[in-house]
């Protein structure tokens, strides 16, 4: 059993003293991998290889399509 990404077990948090601090960080840390995602595109995009090849090689997973 793998562990759910930390974004779902935030906005999963319902206990009253901290349920809202939680529903903001798991908004900062959607806020911030969409900005690393960013930054990886361009880099991507700078590189003489195809962007998506590069991204792979790199284990980077930035151009995934968003719902």
């Amino acid at each position: 059993m793998s562990d759910p990404d930390i974004v779902i077990r935030l906005r999963d948090c319902t206990c009253v003293p901290h349920g809202e601090i939680c529903r903001k960080a798991a908004d900062e840390i959607e806020r911030l991998r969409k900005e690393r995602d960013e930054a990886r595109r361009e880099v991507c995009n700078l590189s003489i290889h195809p962007p998506r090849d590069y991204a792979l090689e790199r284990g980077w997973f930035c151009f995934k399509e968003e719902p």
